[in-house]
């Protein structure tokens, strides 16, 4: 696959291993992975346009804030957007869901389900 047909995956993970960890998964699976800091996650979208946005929602900042700003952005408005954050703070998914998020799951859930997360294979929203 040529680098202009290879799916990209934009993430907002400031947990270094963890981002490491999904990094991996995403280059083993012929994925390119990049980073974003949550303030700069609307400009680097525009730059490179993703296949798919993964945010940890509880990144420093206002995570729910930003995906709303995607759904704001012409061109960007369409973008799959993969929340997750620990089971233990629901108020999360529900605030990241009505900014729109694709999906919203446990961390968990997310890890589990990492390789069809980056496949684009996941389930149907919501």
């Amino acid at each position: 696959m040529s680098d202009t047909t290879r799916r990209v995956v934009m993430a907002v993970i400031p947990e270094l291993l963890f981002a490491t960890r999904v990094a991996e998964a995403a280059r083993a699976s012929g994925i390119e992975y990049r980073s974003a800091p949550l303030a700069a996650l609307a400009e680097r979208c525009r730059e490179r346009r993703p296949d798919l946005v993964l945010v940890d929602l509880t990144a420093a900042g206002d995570p729910a804030a930003a995906i709303a700003g995607l759904r704001a952005t012409p061109d960007l408005d369409d973008l799959p957007i993969v929340g997750f954050y620990p089971h233990v703070h629901d108020h999360l998914r529900v605030t990241a869901l009505a900014a729109g998020a694709t999906h919203v799951l446990p961390r968990s859930a997310f890890t589990a389900k990492l390789p069809e997360v980056l496949a684009g294979t996941f389930p149907a929203p919501r």
